[in-house]
Formats: C-alpha cells, structure tokens, sequence
C-alpha cells in the first residue's frame, strides 16, 4: 500500500495557489508560511513601481464549499476562538481569503479590521465576506488599504517641508496647515506625534484669534476630508508608524475623526531636526522657543464627571479586594 493524500490537501492548496498566483500577477510578493502555520498562511509585501516601500500585510487563506456560509451579499465566516485572539493581536493586517475551488473565484476581507472594531459597533457576531470583494476584480492598491496609503514619491526635506506649508484647509474659518498640525503635535520629546480634532479645533481656535479674522471656527465635511487627508500624508511619506487598519474603523464605522499617538520614524525625526535648522536661518535670535519642540500631553481632570467618577474608582477597587478576601476565605473553609 502507497501512502494517501486526503483530498482536503488539493482542496485547500487550490486556494493558495490562486492567491499566491494572483498576487504575483499584480507585482506583490507572496511569502507562504514554510513550516506549520498556526493562523498565517503567508505574507504579502506591496510592490509599487517595482519598489517595496515597507508595506506588509498576513495572510489567511481557506479554500472549500464548507468555508462559503452564504449570507445574500456576503460570506459569514466563523473563526476559530483561538484565531481570533490571535488575529485581533497580530501586529499586521490579516488578509482572509475564501476561495471556491467551483467557480475558481476568490473573496477577500482584512480579519483584523473587522475583530478590532468594538463588539457594540459590530454588525455580525461572525467575520463578513462581502461577495463584492472579488480578488481578481480589485486594484493593487484596493486590496492593501488597510496598511495605508504608499508614495513612490518620497519627497526631499527642503520640498517636503514646503508641501506641508502649502497643505492649507482652503477655509479662512479652519486656517490651518499640515505644519501646524504637525509642529503643534509634537510629544514625548519629539518622538512621537499626537493628532486628533481636540488639537485641530483649538489651533484653528487660536490662529483666528491671533489674526482678529471676521470668522468664526467653521468645521464641516471638507474639514473633516483635510484632517484625513494630513494623517494619510504622514503615512505616505514615511513621517509617523500610524495603524491605519485601526484608524479605518474610527474613520468608517464610527464616522469620527480618529485620535492617536503615534512614533515618528527616523525620517519624521529628520524633518524636525531639519525644522529646527530652517528657523536658526530665518530668526535671528538663539533663544527662541522652537517651533519643533514638544507640548507635553496630559490627561485633563476637571470635568463635571471627574467629581463622582475619581472616588468611585477608588471605592470599586476596595470593594474587588473585600469580594476577593471573601471568596478566598470561603474557598479555604471548604
């Protein structure tokens, strides 16, 4: 007697093969998992004009008629428990793909995405395939939203820095620019960068005030597609290590301007060393407050909430700590 190949082997390969084939003919390297895979099959690493900018994303793939729960305009697909912790903590996006080996089509969704969006803001208890989804039908760049936007493009200090000058809202009712955000976004010594609509809301507040303009703060829908437009700018020319999966689900399914902190990479520090070299140029004092110096963040107490909310804290913990001595003391007694 030979030895015999289950069935499920061709099966499952069929769909490996079609993504990984597919992957390649889109100019993306496809990295399969070469030993057992414990919930990654493979990594898919963005190329664009032949360049590899540092985009990553996992890889799931599942490949059969028992994985296509038909749901109308989508396929439910019911992870294991043990993957969707593993899913929801891995530090890439994890690309699932559902391929049906019958009609050689191939669905996709990012697991992790959706896993990270809170469970009260969650339409399905399962993991939504949406059927329109197809592999073969969406765009290279489609496909790797979620590791954010990537420029070919990066631009030199001298021109990056003018480009962010000239990044204006275009509303003298929100007059800011992607270097006021940015300078102003400065913490943790300057490694980090902070954003959210509190910090554009109160320069914007200020820089009117400062110059005595007519206009009261304006915020609206083109407002809104600027400050996204300045955290995708960040992202494109490798400024911050912002998770973009994550910003996607406070900027879709919560329909709200997101907040992070985020590190500066190498070549955002650059740019604030090289801030700070155009300013001893254009002013002459050396004593001069920076304008790429860090505002220290702070968590703000005060509130009206703050009043009922602070003791009641302190009181919760004292009363976990009597309900644990109690069962403790209960559990030794038996």
């Amino acid at each position: 007697m030979f030895p015999k190949v289950s069935d499920n082997y061709f099966t499952e390969r069929q769909g490996v093969l079609a993504v990984s084939m597919h992957l390649n003919n889109i100019g993306f390297i496809f990295r399969e998992t070469p030993n057992a895979d414990v919930g990654i099959d493979g990594q898919i690493e963005y190329v664009s004009n032949g360049e590899a900018p540092g985009r990553l994303a996992a890889a799931q793939i599942k490949s059969g008629a028992s994985y296509l729960r038909d749901k109308g305009d989508h396929w439910a697909f019911y992870p294991d428990p043990k993957h969707k912790v593993y899913w929801e903590c891995f530090p890439l996006p994890v690309y699932l793909f559902l391929h049906d080996p019958q009609s050689g089509l191939t669905y996709y969704t990012d697991a992790r995405y959706y896993l990270n969006i809170p469970e009260r803001d969650r339409e399905y208890t399962y993991i939504p395939v949406l059927k329109a989804n197809r592999l073969d039908m969406v765009s290279s760049e489609e496909l790797m939203t979620s590791v954010g936007p990537v420029s070919s493009n990066l631009l030199e200090y001298p021109e990056l820095l003018k480009t962010m000058v000239r990044g204006h809202s275009g509303n003298a009712s929100f007059p800011l620019t992607y270097l006021d955000l940015f300078c102003n976004g400065l913490t943790n010594l300057c490694r980090h960068i902070y954003f959210g609509m509190s910090l554009a809301t109160d320069l914007a507040d200020i820089y009117l005030e400062i110059d005595q303009s007519e206009f009261g703060l304006g915020v609206g829908s083109y407002e809104h597609d600027f400050l996204h437009s300045y955290t995708r700018f960040l992202i494109s020319q490798n400024l911050a290590r912002i998770d973009y999966s994550d910003y996607l689900i406070d900027w879709f399914e919560r329909e709200m301007q997101p907040q992070y902190i985020a590190p500066l990479t190498s070549r955002g520090r650059g740019l604030v060393e090289y801030i700070r070299q155009v300013e001893q140029k254009l002013f002459e004092t050396s004593d001069l407050v920076s304008v790429a110096c860090e505002r220290p963040m702070r968590m703000l107490f005060g509130l009206p909430s703050d009043i009922v909310r602070i003791p009641n804290i302190k009181e919760f913990g004292k009363r976990v700590l009597l309900i644990s001595d109690t069962e403790d003391e209960e559990h030794q007694n038996k």
